[in-house]
C-alpha cells in the first residue's frame, strides 16, 4: 500500500521524532503497516511485528493512540473499508479481528 511513498513516510516519522523527541516504536521487526481509512489526512498508521504488538500511531506526532497485544508475531494487517475493524494475520496462521476505537 505504501510502495512508492516509503521515503516520504520515513521522512515524516523522522520529523515527528525531531519535534517530540520520541515515536511510539516496536521492540522488534515491523512486518506490516496499514493506513487507517477513516483518517482522510493519512496521519494514522497501524503497524505490527515480531514484538507481538499492534500500534495505531499518529505519524505526525509520533504518539500511539491505540494498541493491542497479539498472541504471536504479526505478519499482516488490514482494515475493513470504513476503518472500524482491523484484522491481523499472525505467524501461527491465526487471523484475529478487533474493533478499532481510539482510546479503547
Amino acid at each position: 500500500y505504501i510502495r512508492g511513498h516509503e521515503t516520504t513516510f520515513v521522512e515524516q516519522m523522522k520529523e515527528a521524532v525531531k519535534r517530540n523527541g520520541y515515536i511510539a516504536k516496536h521492540t522488534g521487526w515491523v512486518n506490516a503497516v496499514a493506513f487507517d481509512p477513516k483518517d482522510k489526512d493519512g496521519e494514522l498508521v497501524v503497524s505490527g511485528g515480531d514484538d507481538k504488538v499492534i500500534k495505531l500511531v499518529n505519524r505526525r506526532t509520533g504518539t500511539a493512540v491505540w494498541n493491542v497485544e497479539a498472541e504471536t508475531e504479526v505478519k499482516s494487517l488490514a482494515f475493513n473499508r470504513d476503518g472500524t475493524m482491523l484484522a491481523a494475520g499472525e505467524s501461527d496462521g491465526t487471523v484475529r479481528v478487533w474493533t478499532v476505537a481510539v482510546g479503547s
